[in-house]
């Protein structure tokens, strides 16, 4: 059984598409998907009233405590995980990861397993220019611009070694299909 660590950063944006694809990759492939919960990512996921869903869908769910609790980087570098995949990534996660800063339980965790060539897979929710719109908790559109400093920062994660950029959600599925 493949055995994914899967993060989720605060995004509204791509949530309940990350949600549905998450519980898609588990019934139609032998994955495992254990969840890893950015601060935020708990508290976007409670606003939109996911967090039951993701709870009765998923076996394993930890919500961050710092940036090494729950101990994740060490499982991802001794091999407990395949891949790492970050997806919503949130334009603070991705802006983080550029710049080399490792202050939290997803931001650390890709940073570590970067080190030690574990595969990092991100979808960064802000990454093409113009504007964007997205869903509310109620069902409200909500546009959304895209910043030049988060396409800047996408780019830079482009060309980082052991990470790669995914442009679209659905290549997720890809990646499952490729490794598995």
């Amino acid at each position: 059984m493949l055995k994914i660590a899967w993060g989720i950063t605060g995004s509204g944006d791509f949530m309940r598409e990350s949600l549905d694809l998450m519980k898609e990759i588990t019934r139609k492939y032998d994955v495992r998907v254990d969840v890893f919960l950015s601060r935020e990512g708990e508290t976007v996921l409670k606003f939109y009233r996911y967090m039951k869903d993701i709870k009765e869908s998923f076996e394993k769910v930890y919500p961050e405590q710092g940036p090494n609790i729950p101990f994740l980087s060490g499982k991802l570098q001794i091999g407990k995980y395949k891949l790492f995949m970050i997806c919503p990534a949130t334009a603070n996660t991705a802006a983080k990861l550029a710049h080399g800063i490792a202050d939290s339980l997803i931001t650390n965790s890709a940073a570590q397993a970067m080190k030690v060539d574990v595969p990092v897979y991100i979808f960064p929710v802000d990454q093409k220019p113009g504007e964007v719109i997205t869903k509310l908790p109620d069902g409200s559109d909500l546009t959304i611009r895209i910043r030049d400093v988060d396409i800047k920062n996408v780019e830079i994660l482009k060309a980082m070694r052991g990470i790669t950029v995914m442009e679209r959600i659905e290549e997720i599925e890809d990646i499952i299909k490729e490794i598995h």
